[in-house]
C-alpha cells in the first residue's frame, strides 16, 4: 500500500514524471560521521578553510581554495584529474565586481565548484551525450550524477545544498519539503524515521535502526530525489527583493501535471555593477538526470542581468520571472 501511495506522489515530483524514481539508493561517496565506523570520518572534510590559495581570481576579493582544500570541500567522486574552479574559468563581467563572500559560506562554496575540462559535453546518467544540454552549457560542473534517472533539476539543487552542509559538519540542517508542505530531514532519517501514508494521513514512525553514516546520508538524498521535486520545493520562501538576492537562491516553476514538466535553476555567483545593477551565473541539472552545468545566456555570454522585472530565458527553458525565486529555509 505505501509503495503505491508513494509512487502516485511521483507524478508531480521532479522536472518530469518518472516511474523509475524509487527509494533505492544510488552509489556515492562512502564517508561516515564520527563514531559510526565505515569510511572516512566527517572530520576528513572539516572546514579548515585557511590553507594558502593557489591563485587569485581577477575581479574578486577572495581567493579560490587550494587543490587540497577543494578535495575536502567537494569530496565526491570527480572525473577531472585536477581542480579547475568555476571562478577561474568564467571571467567577471566588464565593469562589474564579484560580490564579496566569506570563506566557508554557501556563496563561496558555489563560486568555486570544480569544473570538467573546457569543451566537455553534458552526459546523462547512462553516459549518453546530450547535444541540446551541451549547447546550453558554458561549462560542466564536475559532480557525479548516479546511475539512474533520479538527480534531475531540483534534485541537483538539493544535492549541492546537502553536500555543502555535510562539508560544514552541519548535516542535521539538511531538510527539504516533503508531501503536505512538511520538511523531512536527515536528522529524522538517521534516527530511523520514515514517512508513511494511509489515505490522506501522513505519519512519521521509527521503522529503521539509527544510522548516521555517509552511506545512509546518500540513501536519504536518493529517497528525497525520488519522492520530491519542483511541486514540493516551490513551497520554500520567496525572495522578494533584488537587494536580498544571494548565491544559492533558485528560480522554480513547478510541474503542472504528470505530463507538463517543471524546472528549476540555481544562482551560482553574483556580480555587482554601477547603479545597483546585478548579473548572475545560473546553473542547472535537467531531465533526464544529467551533468550539472553552468548556463549560457542566449543573448550572448554567460552572465544574466537580473532585476525584479526581468524575464529570464535560458537556452532550454524560457520565462522564469522574479516571483519564481526561492531560497531554502534550512
Amino acid at each position: 500500500m505505501i509503495r503505491l501511495v508513494l509512487l502516485s506522489t511521483l507524478t508531480l515530483a521532479g522536472c518530469t514524471a518518472h516511474s523509475s524514481k524509487t527509494d533505492e539508493p544510488n552509489t556515492g561517496p562512502q564517508m561516515s560521521q564520527p563514531g559510526t565506523g565505515g569510511g572516512s570520518s566527517i572530520h576528513a572534510v572539516a572546514t579548515s578553510v585557511q590553507s594558502t590559495p593557489s591563485h587569485r581570481v581577477p575581479g574578486t576579493r577572495l581567493f579560490p581554495p587550494s587543490t587540497a582544500e577543494a578535495r575536502r570541500m567537494y569530496p565526491w567522486h570527480r572525473r577531472a584529474a585536477g581542480y579547475a574552479p568555476l571562478s577561474a574559468r568564467i571571467a567577471t563581467p566588464k565593469g562589474f565586481r564579484r560580490r564579496a563572500t566569506t570563506r566557508g559560506s554557501y556563496a563561496h562554496y558555489l563560486r568555486h565548484l570544480p569544473l570538467l575540462a573546457k569543451g566537455s559535453p553534458v552526459r546523462d546518467y547512462s553516459g549518453a551525450l546530450l547535444p541540446d544540454s551541451t549547447r546550453a552549457a558554458a561549462s560542466v560542473i564536475d559532480l557525479d550524477v548516479g546511475k539512474r534517472d533520479l538527480q534531475q533539476c531540483m534534485d541537483t539543487i538539493m544535492r549541492i545544498r546537502a553536500e555543502y552542509l555535510w562539508y560544514r559538519q552541519t548535516p542535521d540542517k539538511v531538510a527539504f519539503l516533503y508531501a503536505g508542505g512538511r520538511a523531512f530531514g536527515w536528522a529524522q532519517w538517521r534516527r530511523g524515521i520514515r514517512p508513511r501514508s494511509r489515505g490522506r494521513t501522513l505519519s512519521w514512525p521509527t521503522v529503521a535502526k539509527a544510522n548516521a553514516s555517509r552511506a545512509n546520508f546518500d540513501k536519504y538524498l536518493t529517497f528525497m530525489f525520488a519522492m520530491t521535486g519542483t511541486i514540493h520545493a516551490v513551497g520554500e520562501p520567496r525572495v522578494k527583493r533584488l537587494a536580498n538576492l544571494a548565491a544559492g537562491d533558485f528560480f522554480i516553476q513547478p510541474a503542472k501535471s504528470a505530463t507538463i514538466l517543471g524546472h528549476a535553476i540555481i544562482v551560482l555567483d553574483i556580480a555587482d555593477g554601477p547603479g545597483g545593477t546585478v548579473k548572475a551565473l545560473l546553473g542547472e541539472g535537467y531531465t533526464p538526470a544529467q551533468d550539472f552545468h553552468v548556463l549560457r545566456n542566449p543573448s550572448g555570454g554567460t552572465w544574466y542581468s537580473l532585476n525584479e522585472q526581468t524575464t529570464i530565458d535560458t537556452p532550454l527553458w524560457p520565462g522564469f520571472t522574479w516571483k519564481n525565486l526561492r531560497r531554502f529555509r534550512h
